[in-house]
């Protein structure tokens, strides 16, 4: 057998037999999300599917659209079979087969061939999935990987007030008259456009507009800013509501947006351009262009912008410090930190931080025990560090204990201490409200994590009484 086999016909539906026999393979007790296989030719591909009651946006049958990956509990990981053949298939030529099934319905209908354009590695009631963000395409084509579109869009200076009115400061759309219908009754959200042309080239590119392509907004020798198309509208009633300019016709939401972008130079490079570094019209870049960016299976996020928050934070960002924080346990602990982050560096940090620390305590406060849930499953306990972050402490797990809220709130403000063995100290304040609710906890040990490289170390232990003013032997 050779992909794609013959009898396998967009519309037509299939039992679970029926797609073991055309594709001579076996799925086990029944079918599941990412299925990779390797034909008789040696060609790798992939059977997915989605039903209508998973974790799938509302156009899954057509067009774009997320596709989330494989793992139900705990961290995905790029090391199962399924998300790693789709992480393949973001940047090298593997068809991927796709199968829907309506709830109610018995047989899997097939939908068509669609491609990996991107990824995304982000946090989802509590842990870090793959949204996988697929497209359909012509069956005659399914071996043709694209990217999503990238434009340079220059701000003119005559222009960056309406830039902050309507992108860098999100909208009301109900506080506009005579939108179009795509754009009514959308709260939170940004909006950009284009003026209509005489130039062929810029007629082309905005001819090309499309839902996910990638924007870099470029102002006074920088970009400033960027994120991803969202709804793309044409006309001339959006531009003059909303900046009372009529010839901006093609207008489009503005989603994923960031400020954290990455030097115009070093894009440049990327790019391969030569010269200077300058937008001087709305450009859209070169497919090859964009395609020689994602060199080592990045995804253009990764490749275009920092992070400054955590919705922009990569995967490979966020591994880099955790094994970072994995490794520093089995070294001497140092009290200050002595490296200076960059702001992408520093997100990646805390969240690396606070998960170790959370992680190593199994969700439970140290001191009371603890462990309670929000009704999305979210734990409460946060990280704590020991010796203050504000004062240069380091994000070290032997810095960090976790602590329910009130009881972060209680040692943040100097209400108790913890001795060299892990005791509880808790101040002697009789008169003040609160007392007899902490007191309860002199002298318990706290509740620790199994393993010694995880728990309080003694350097950042007494750099904390000192800090507070405790003075334990007294």
């Amino acid at each position: 057998m050779k992909v794609p086999p013959t009898g396998l016909h967009e519309g037509d539906k299939f039992s679970q037999e029926d797609i073991e026999e055309l594709f001579e393979t076996g799925f086990g007790y029944q079918i599941t999300g990412i299925n990779p296989r390797t034909d008789d030719s040696g060609q790798k591909y992939v059977l997915l599917f989605a039903k209508e009651d998973g974790p799938y946006d509302d156009s899954v049958q057509s067009g774009r659209f997320t596709y989330i990956g494989e793992g139900l509990t705990g961290d995905q990981t790029e090391k199962s079979p399924g998300n790693a053949n789709l992480l393949q298939a973001a940047t090298e030529t593997v068809p991927i087969f796709f199968f829907y099934k309506g709830t109610g319905d018995r047989k899997w209908r097939y939908q068509g061939v669609v491609d990996v354009e991107d990824y995304d590695y982000v946090e989802r009631g509590g842990r870090m999935v793959y949204e996988f963000e697929m497209r359909y395409v012509d069956h005659r084509d399914h071996g043709n990987v694209t990217s999503p579109g990238l434009y340079l869009i220059p701000i003119s200076s005559d222009w960056v007030d309406h830039f902050t009115q309507t992108v860098s400061t999100p909208v009301d759309t109900t506080e506009y008259g005579q939108l179009p219908a795509e754009l009514t009754g959308i709260d939170n959200v940004r909006i950009w456009g284009a003026t209509t042309t005489d130039s062929a080239k810029k007629q082309n590119a905005l001819d090309q507009l499309h839902t996910g392509d990638y924007l870099l907004f470029y102002h006074d020798g920088e970009f400033i800013a960027g994120g991803r198309i969202g709804r793309v509208v044409t006309g001339s009633s959006a531009g003059e509501a909303l900046w009372g300019e009529p010839l901006s016709q093609y207008v489009f939401t503005v989603t994923q947006y960031t400020s954290a972008v990455r030097p115009i130079s070093e894009i440049w490079s990327a790019l391969g351009y030569s010269g200077r570094e300058v937008v001087q019209g709305f450009t859209r870049v070169a497919d090859k262009r964009v395609t020689s960016l994602r060199a080592g299976k990045q995804s253009l996020r990764q490749v275009l912008f920092t992070c400054d928050t955590e919705e922009n934070l990569s995967r490979e960002e966020l591994d880099h410090e955790r094994q970072a924080i994995k490794e520093q346990a089995h070294s001497a602990p140092q009290l200050l930190e002595d490296v200076e982050y960059t702001k992408s560096e520093r997100v990646a940090r805390d969240r690396a931080f606070s998960e170790a620390v959370k992680t190593a305590y199994e969700n439970r406060c140290a001191v009371c025990g603890a462990k309670r849930k929000s009704p999305a499953g979210n734990p409460e306990v946060e990280a704590a560090h020991i010796y203050p972050r504000s004062e240069g402490g380091r994000d070290d797990i032997r810095n960090g204990i976790a602590l329910c809220k009130l009881h972060h709130w209680a040692f943040d403000t100097g209400w108790f201490t913890i001795t060299d063995e892990h005791e509880i100290f808790v101040l002697d304040a009789h008169d003040l409200d609160g007392y007899e609710e902490f007191s309860k906890y002199h002298g318990e040990q706290l509740k620790l994590p199994d393993t010694e490289e995880e728990r309080p170390h003694e350097v950042y232990l007494k750099a904390s009484r000192d800090y507070y003013g405790f003075d334990i032997d007294e």
